[in-house]
């Protein structure tokens, strides 16, 4: 029965590590194994003044509120204690005595006599799980007079489960930074105006910019289907087939699909991706000139507020005809063009047709700010 319950912790520390609401699971498995109906899980900065809660089992609100003015105590000795504030030493009523030569040390103080006591708790046993600059990650477990102190046996458990502890929220961390680092790449991927793609080396659809998601909601032949990418006639699925082909890490091949195959001219590039990491499948680059230019069309809209007829003297201008053929095409005379034109400088910030026509051009969709701590 021990074994499961050590098997249950360890397993649901792994969960945590990939799933940070997982850890109150941790929580209740590490109640079970050490019979502590309390524990707490959590973070405290270097000067004692703000904790932040990861996984807390056993202590009602009220006390959670007091604990900073509870532990932060004058009297608490194991705030003098400083040889226990390092990852790794174990915090337990009879190594304070130890230390102190005093028996009665920690049920004088007021965080035993105001915080710990009134729970119905009188053990405790803890430990400094992490630290950095910014403070502490700490693990403490509680439990009654009656279940009695933690025996050696139990102490050493308690520092085989702080050892995977720290591990696992080091895993954890490393976790976060490269999700957060793939959710930023996948952003910056959302600005491009052709499509990008990474497949696995079975052919399944792992990732792809929001680019490739409109060109497939476009009906432009190509769809996908299951997490593969499929073109809408055995041609030009052959041509895919063919290219996605590998032919050795770092090779890199193109073909174009045009109508009728596809709504659309397309060309795409594959890359093999095996020199980077190897059977990570390939990297696939989507040209569709025709949806870049209303996607570029539509942000330059959105951006800054054009009228419909603003928009087709914009359409033709990026067309690279001149005022007066982008005029006619939007069904204005040469005189009411260049009224409209003024419209457009006003609305850009721009003063001449050459400036304008590079903005245009360049116009990007905003990158939310994202501040780390």
């Amino acid at each position: 029965m021990e074994s499961v319950i050590w098997s249950r912790l360890l397993e649901s520390m792994r969960d945590a590590t990939l799933d940070g609401r997982s850890w109150h699971e941790v929580a209740r498995n590490v109640s079970t194994a050490f019979n502590s109906p309390a524990v707490a899980l959590y973070g405290q900065s270097t000067d004692a003044k703000s904790f932040r809660e990861t996984a807390v089992l056993g202590i009602d609100d009220q006390f959670i509120e007091g604990y900073k003015q509870h532990y932060s105590h004058s009297d608490n000795p194991w705030v003098e204690a400083s040889q226990f504030w390092h990852p790794g030493e174990i915090r337990t009523e009879q190594v304070l005595q130890k230390l102190t030569g005093d028996r009665n040390v920690l049920r004088r103080s007021g965080y035993f006599q105001d915080w710990i006591q009134p729970q119905g708790y009188h053990h405790s046993m803890g430990m400094v799980v992490d630290r950095d600059a910014y403070g502490y990650v700490k693990l403490t477990l509680y439990r009654d007079f009656a279940t009695g102190a933690y025996s050696p046996r139990e102490i050493a458990r308690f520092e085989e489960v702080c050892q995977q502890f720290r591990v696992m929220l080091d895993i954890a961390e490393r976790y976060r930074l490269v999700r957060s680092i793939a959710s930023l790449s996948l952003r910056a991927l959302d600005q491009l105006d052709f499509g990008v793609l990474l497949l696995s080396a079975g052919g399944e659809v792992l990732a792809m910019n929001q680019f490739t998601g409109r060109l497939l909601e476009e009906a432009s032949g190509l769809a996908l289907c299951d997490g593969r990418l499929l073109a809408q006639t055995p041609r030009a699925q052959s041509c895919v087939n063919r290219l996605l082909t590998r032919r050795g890490p770092g090779t890199a091949a193109s073909a174009a699909l045009v109508p009728p195959d596809v709504a659309m001219p397309i060309t795409m590039t594959a890359v093999d991706t095996g020199s980077l990491e190897p059977d990570t499948g390939t990297l696939l680059i989507i040209n569709c000139p025709e949806l870049a230019f209303d996607e570029r069309l539509h942000l330059l809209v959105e951006r800054f507020a054009l009228t419909p007829v603003e928009q087709e003297l914009a359409r033709g201008l990026l067309q690279g005809f001149s005022l007066r053929d982008a005029g006619a095409g939007a069904g204005l005379s040469y005189e009411t063009s260049r009224w409209y034109l003024k419209q457009l400088f006003a609305k850009t910030d721009t003063h001449r047709q050459s400036e304008l026509l590079r903005l245009l051009l360049t116009v990007k969709a905003e990158l939310p700010i994202t501040t780390f701590h």
